[in-house]
């Protein structure tokens, strides 16, 4: 019956099962080691068990064999070892091996589990080939985004270099027309009759506004350029609020636009007070174009965790919250300003992020439409690298 039982789980393992005896002679094995290597079970028995490896490989088998005699120990399935077995037709197949050394009253055995690992190979094939085939054409896609990236890079440069360039060209013929539009209006060649004035004061108006336009035009490829050079130094904030509001009240006043100002910066900030005088001339334009008539305009300033914090509020129109990003890129326009039609380039806040950011600062934005708005940026008390006693 142990016997009987023991031929049945033989038979009905998944794997080849052979025993080898002391001489390499095969004395046991099972169906599907006939089915795996073509020989009917009566042609194996009793063979040596090169006869199932390659004909090149027999001669080193022996010793191998005799080595493992003296020094017997299970070696598992999988060892990483590259073997092959040979089919009676003469065709070869990848197989993996695991040993078991036995001894009996009848002598040393060794018995041997032979899996076929051809679908398996053939599978890792597959999928080399393919990541090989993916890492091919992944290089290829990075070679081409590299190539675009610097011919945009290079496109963006020249843009602008071109941009710097005609606007240094196009602000020589504007200024000469500001300069004699004032002249005119100064009266000092003869009286203008009323329409004369107001055609003057057309071409002055529009002029500035071009004007304008282009020194954004010229800070921005200056800042995309990586040509903008801060000059900073120290200064009174509460001076550079003071003059900032001073550049707005005219129009404030017309809309009668009440202006308030909170500040708590008792120490001086060292950053280029040109620019920062720029970027709260920016908010604050934009409040008052944006806040209707008899509305408010405040502003803050003080200190927080190093930085100095401006904060600009009005009662404007307000920002929808899904375009509290998109306001800072490039000729975006937020909507219809107070007055419902639409104002400006679209270049005053994305300069006035990027001047920030070149301070080492950020900008952000709280604001719901028909409830104001309020622009909060910071700028470090000193420069990076420097000491509070520098």
């Amino acid at each position: 019956m142990p016997d009987q039982r023991f031929r049945q789980l033989l038979e009905a393992a998944p794997d080849a099962i052979l025993q080898v005896d002391e001489e390499g002679r095969i004395v046991l094995l099972n169906r599907v080691t006939e089915e795996m290597f073509g020989y009917p079970r009566e042609e194996l028995l009793g063979q040596p068990v090169e006869v199932l490896i390659p004909e090149e490989l027999r001669n080193a088998h022996g010793g191998h064999r005799a080595r493992y005699r003296t020094q017997p120990a299970t070696r598992a399935m999988g060892t990483g070892l590259a073997l092959e077995g040979l089919r009676k037709d003469g065709s070869r197949f990848p197989v993996e091996i695991s040993l078991s050394p036995a001894s009996s009253e009848e002598g040393f055995h060794v018995t041997a589990i032979v899996r076929d690992t051809t679908e398996r190979k053939l599978a890792e094939d597959r999928f080399r080939a393919a990541q090989e085939q993916y890492t091919k054409k992944l290089a290829e896609t990075n070679r081409e985004l590299e190539l675009r990236s610097r011919e945009i890079e290079r496109a963006d440069r020249l843009k602008s270099e071109f941009l710097a360039s005609m606007s240094h060209e196009l602000r020589t013929p504007l200024h000469t027309i500001i300069g004699f539009s004032e002249l005119l209006g100064e009266e000092l060649e003869g009286p203008l009759n009323e329409k004369q004035k107001r055609f003057i004061q057309h071409i002055h108006n529009d002029s500035m506004h071009l004007l304008q336009l282009i020194n954004d035009i010229l800070d921005l490829s200056k800042i995309e350029a990586g040509r903008l050079e801060l000059r900073p130094e120290p200064f009174d904030v509460a001076t550079v609020v003071t003059e900032s509001l001073a550049s707005i009240r005219t129009l404030a006043d017309a809309k009668m636009l009440s202006l308030e100002t909170v500040l708590d910066v008792p120490a001086a900030l060292e950053a280029d007070r040109l620019r920062v005088k720029q970027v709260l001339v920016n908010l604050l334009s934009n409040a008052v174009k944006f806040t209707p008539d008899g509305g408010q305009v405040r502003v803050e300033a003080y200190i927080r965790n190093g930085l100095v914090a401006f904060t600009v509020s009005d009662t404007g129109v307000g920002i929808a919250s899904e375009e509290h990003q998109s306001i800072f890129d490039k000729f975006h326009q937020v909507g219809a300003t107070a007055k419902g039609v639409r104002e400006g380039t679209g270049l005053g806040l994305a300069i006035t992020k990027r001047l920030v950011e070149e301070h080492g600062g950020t900008i952000q934005v709280e604001s719901e439409p028909n409830r104001g708005s309020r622009f909060t940026f910071t700028i470090p008390l000193q420069r990076p690298g420097r000491k509070a006693n520098a």
